[in-house]
C-alpha cells in the first residue's frame, strides 16, 4: 500500500505551465527557466500549500467531486504563491552549474546527505553569513548535483545550519567495505578557524540513489566556533 499526495502532481503541472507561459511572453523578471530552478519553485509551492493524501482508487474518485468553486481557488492560490515563489527563487543569486555532474556507475557507494549545525560557542546561537566546505580524503568534495553547493553559504535564511550531498563512488563490486574521511572547515572574521573530522563507513550497492531519503543522512554533532584571544582580550577590556 502506498499514500500519494495529489498535490505533487498538481503543483509539478501548474508551475511548469507559469515557467512557459511567463518565458513565451518574455516576461521581464524571468531570468532563468532552467531544470533547477523550477525544482525549487515546486518545493517553495509545495511546502505552502495542504497536502491531499490518497491510498486508493477511492480516494482519487472522491478528489474529482471536489466543487468546482473550490477546484478554481485552489488553482488560484496556487498560481498565486507559484509566482511568489519564482520571482523568489530567481531573485537568490546563486551559481547554476552548465550541466549537472557525470554519475559514475554501479555498483557505488551512495553517501547519505550531511547535515548539522555551527553554533556561536560563547552564546550558543547559529551563526549566520558564513562559508562551510566540505572535504573528502583532503580533496573538495563534489555535489551530487548543482543544487548541494560546496562550500555551501549559511544565510540567515537557515542560520546555523549546513547541507551536502556528495556524489557516488565507484566500487569494484557490490558490498564492498570502505572507510572515507571527512573533514568540514568553517572560518569567520574574528573567530578561530574550524576543522571537525569524522569518517564514514560504507558498503557499495548494486544502484546509483539519486532521490532524497531523509532518513538516509548523516547528523554531525554542533560545531562551535570561538573568538580569537585578540577578540577575547578586548571584549574583556
Amino acid at each position: 500500500m502506498e499514500v500519494h499526495n495529489l498535490m505533487e502532481e498538481i503543483v509539478f503541472s501548474h508551475v511548469n505551465d507559469l515557467f512557459d507561459v511567463a518565458k513565451k511572453d518574455r516576461a521581464e523578471w524571468l531570468t532563468c527557466s532552467c531544470d533547477q530552478c523550477r525544482l525549487d519553485t515546486i518545493c517553495y509551492v509545495l511546502n505552502r500549500v495542504q497536502p491531499r493524501y490518497i491510498k486508493s482508487a477511492r480516494g482519487l474518485a472522491h478528489n474529482q467531486m471536489i466543487e468546482s468553486t473550490d477546484r478554481a481557488q485552489l488553482q488560484a492560490d496556487i498560481n498565486r504563491i507559484a509566482v511568489e515563489g519564482m520571482k523568489q527563487v530567481l531573485s537568490s543569486k546563486r551559481p547554476h552549474a552548465a550541466a549537472q555532474e557525470s554519475l559514475p556507475a554501479a555498483p557505488a557507494f551512495n553517501f547519505p546527505t550531511i547535515v548539522g549545525r555551527i553554533l556561536n560557542g560563547n552564546t550558543f546561537e547559529p551563526v549566520s553569513s558564513i562559508s562551510v566546505e566540505l572535504l573528502i580524503d583532503g580533496e573538495r568534495a563534489t555535489p551530487i548535483d548543482p543544487s548541494w553547493e560546496n562550500p555551501c553559504k549559511i544565510t540567515g535564511h537557515t542560520p546555523g545550519t549546513y547541507t551536502f550531498w556528495v556524489i557516488p563512488v565507484s566500487a569494484k563490486a557490490e558490498r564492498e567495505n570502505r572507510v572515507f574521511n571527512f573533514e568540514i572547515r568553517a572560518a569567520i572574521p574574528g573567530f578561530e578557524e574550524v576543522h571537525h573530522y569524522f569518517e564514514l563507513g560504507l558498503t557499495s550497492e548494486a544502484l546509483i540513489r539519486t532521490a532524497y531519503n531523509a532518513e538516509h543522512s548523516c547528523i554531525v554533532p554542533d560545531i562551535h566556533l570561538f573568538p580569537v584571544e585578540d577578540e577575547l582580550d578586548s571584549m574583556r577590556d
